[in-house]
C-alpha cells in the first residue's frame, strides 16, 4: 500500500501545471480597476475631456479599495495559491489517506471522501464568503452611489425666474450624467469579477479531477466496497454450507453420540467421587465431634483439678501467713530480749571484767541468731 501511494504522489508531481508568480496574478486582477479609477480621476482633473465630479470620484475610490480586499479571494488568485503550495497539498492529501485506512478482502484503501478533503483544503486557500457576495456587491455599491451622488447634486429648486431655474435644471442634469459613472464602475467591476472568478474555478476544477483521477486507486468508492463485502458475504456462507455438510454427515452424529456417552461417564464418575467425598467428609466430622466431645470431658476434669490446686494453694497461703506473723512475734520476743540483755551487758561491763570474753562471745551469738531470723522471715516472704 506504502509502495502504491509513493508512485501516485510521483505521478501527481509529474502532473503538476508550471507555477505561475501569484504577485502578477494579483496585478491583472487589479489591473482594470486601477485603470478605470484612474481614467475617472483624469477627467476629474480635467485632464480628459469630460467632466466627473468630486462626489463621483469619492465614491468610485471607494469601490476601487473594496476591489483591492476582495482581489484575493478570486478564483483566479485562488488557483494560483493552489498551484504554489503543491507540495504542501500532497502532504496534507498523504495523512488524511493514511489517517483512514480500512482493509476490506485483503486490500489497504482510504475510507474517506476525497471531495470532503478538497473542499476542506479549498476553504483554507481563499474565504467562500467574500468570493459568494464579491460579484452581487459591486454593482450594488456602484447604484448605491448614484443616488448618492445625484442626492448631493439635487438643487432646491427655489428660483422664482426662468433663467435661474433652467440653470438649476442643468445642474441637476450634469451631476446626473456624473452620478452613473459609479454605477458603470460598479458593474464594470462585477464583470471583471466574474470573468476571472469562473476562469480560475474552470482550472480549479480541471487540477482537481486530475489529482482525484490520479489517486482513484487510494479511496474506496461505494461500489468496490459493496462487492468487497458480497464477496465475504459470498465466503461465509460458503463456509456456512460447508458445515452443513459436516453437521449432515453419518460421520458427525456417530462422533457426536459417543461424545456424549464419554460426557455422561464422567458425569456419573464424577457423581460417585462426589458421594464418596460427602461421605468421607461426614465420618471426618463424626469423628471430629467425638473428639471434641472428648476434649470437653478432660476439660472439665481439668477444671475440677484446677479448682482443688487453686483450694490447696488458699490454705497454704493462709497457713505460711500464720506461720509468718508467729514468726514475726517471736522475732519481736527476741528483738527485746536481746535489748534487754545488752542493756545488762552493758551495765555489767564496767564492774565485770572478768566475764568480758564470755560477753563478746554472746554477742556474737546473738548476732548470728538475728541473721538467722532474717533469712527465715525473708524465705517466709518469699513462699507468701
Amino acid at each position: 500500500m506504502q509502495e502504491n501511494m509513493n508512485e501516485t504522489f510521483q505521478n501527481l508531481a509529474a502532473l503538476e501545471a508550471p507555477k505561475r508568480n501569484c504577485a502578477l496574478v494579483y496585478l491583472k486582477l487589479i489591473l482594470l480597476p486601477t485603470v478605470a479609477y484612474l481614467y475617472f480621476l483624469l477627467g476629474f482633473l480635467g485632464i480628459l475631456h469630460f467632466k466627473v465630479g468630486i462626489h463621483s470620484v469619492v465614491l468610485i475610490g471607494f469601490i476601487y479599495i473594496v476591489s483591492l480586499i476582495f482581489a484575493k479571494h478570486n478564483g483566479e488568485f485562488g488557483v494560483c495559491t493552489f498551484r504554489r503550495y503543491s507540495k504542501e497539498f500532497q502532504t496534507e492529501l498523504h495523512e488524511y489517506i493514511s489517517k483512514n485506512l480500512m482493509p476490506i478482502g485483503g486490500q489497504m484503501k482510504s475510507n474517506a471522501s476525497f471531495e470532503n478533503f478538497i473542499d476542506t483544503y479549498a476553504k483554507g486557500i481563499r474565504n467562500d464568503n467574500y468570493a459568494s457576495v464579491a460579484a452581487s456587491i459591486f454593482p450594488t455599491m456602484g447604484i448605491l452611489g448614484t443616488f448618492i451622488s445625484i442626492a448631493l447634486t439635487l438643487p432646491d429648486f427655489s428660483s422664482q425666474s426662468a433663467g435661474a431655474l433652467e440653470n438649476e435644471i442643468s445642474l441637476l442634469l450634469s451631476g446626473v450624467g456624473t452620478a452613473f459613472y459609479v454605477s458603470i464602475y460598479g458593474i464594470l467591476l462585477s464583470l471583471w469579477w466574474i470573468f476571472f472568478e469562473k476562469r480560475g474555478l474552470s482550472r480549479f476544477d480541471r487540477d482537481v479531477a486530475l489529482i482525484q483521477n490520479s489517486t482513484a486507486a487510494l479511496f474506496w468508492t461505494k461500489e468496490e466496497i459493496e462487492q468487497a463485502y458480497l464477496q465475504e458475504n459470498l465466503q461465509n456462507f460458503e463456509r456456512i454450507g460447508k458445515m452443513f455438510e459436516r453437521l449432515s454427515s453419518n460421520d458427525f452424529f456417530e462422533r457426536l453420540g459417543k461424545s456424549i456417552e464419554t460426557k455422561f461417564g464422567l458425569f456419573d464418575e464424577m457423581l460417585t467421587l462426589e458421594a464418596m467425598a460427602v461421605k468421607r467428609g461426614a465420618e471426618h466430622i463424626k469423628e471430629g465431634m467425638e473428639a471434641l466431645s472428648r476434649s470437653q470431658d478432660r476439660q472439665r476434669d481439668l477444671a475440677v483439678i484446677h479448682e482443688d490446686i487453686l483450694t490447696k494453694l488458699s490454705l497454704f497461703n493462709e497457713s505460711t501467713t500464720s506461720l509468718h506473723v508467729k514468726l514475726m512475734h517471736s522475732n519481736e520476743a527476741m528483738l527485746k530480749t536481746n535489748e534487754e540483755l545488752l542493756r545488762t551487758l552493758k551495765e555489767t561491763q564496767q564492774s565485770d571484767t572478768a566475764a568480758n570474753d564470755e560477753v563478746e562471745s554472746l554477742k556474737e551469738s546473738l548476732k548470728i541468731i538475728d541473721a538467722e531470723t532474717e533469712e527465715i522471715i525473708q524465705k517466709m516472704d518469699a513462699l507468701k
